[in-house]
């Protein structure tokens, strides 16, 4: 069986709310290998949401800057300062934009076998899991781009945002 493919954005999957996970057993274990690999396969990503394979459950598989995490369940605790930076998503290839982010944030999560974890992370590993959670709550990044435009990474264009954001529905759109 071939594995899901990422779905790109204009797809309703990625602004549904994803429903918690409640049972951790060798299907969990299954659906977050399948994560696992789909984002190894794309190399250049630093994350995959469980949405972006349209699995609508609150799963994220985070490998950035030399971490490892396999989210169930996140939820952010604690944020505090802020910071600007640019983001991008595999769901929408090749372009990114500045997003306004807090700077430090704590997140529990579960991991695979159900156990409780809480952690603290600042700057880029925090930008990827409020990126990462927003997934499961159907927000995307190109809700808070600050400057009202995406950049091809390409050719350097501007894309409105107005524009891309009037493709899709976005009823949970910050």
């Amino acid at each position: 069986m071939a594995s899901p493919e990422i779905i790109m954005f204009g797809n309703p999957a990625l602004r549904e709310t994803s429903s918690p996970v409640t049972v951790f057993h060798k299907k969990l274990h299954r659906k977050i290998d399948t994560i696992k690999k789909i984002l190894f396969e794309h190399g250049g990503g630093a994350a995959l949401a469980a949405p972006q394979i349209a699995l609508l459950k609150r799963i994220t598989v985070i490998n950035y800057m030399g971490e490892y995490f396999e989210c169930i369940n996140p939820s952010i605790l604690e944020q505090s300062g802020k910071a600007t930076d640019y983001e991008g998503c595999l769901s929408l290839p090749g372009y990114t934009g500045r997003v306004e982010r807090a700077k430090t944030v704590t997140v529990s999560f579960q991991d695979r076998n159900g156990k409780e974890r809480v952690i603290t992370r600042s700057d880029e590993m925090a930008r990827c899991l409020q990126h990462e959670i927003d997934h499961l709550n159907g927000i995307l990044y190109i809700d808070h781009i600050t400057d009202g435009f995406l950049i091809n990474i390409d050719n350097n264009t501007k894309l409105p945002v107005n524009e891309i954001l009037s493709l899709t529905p976005s009823r949970n759109r910050a």
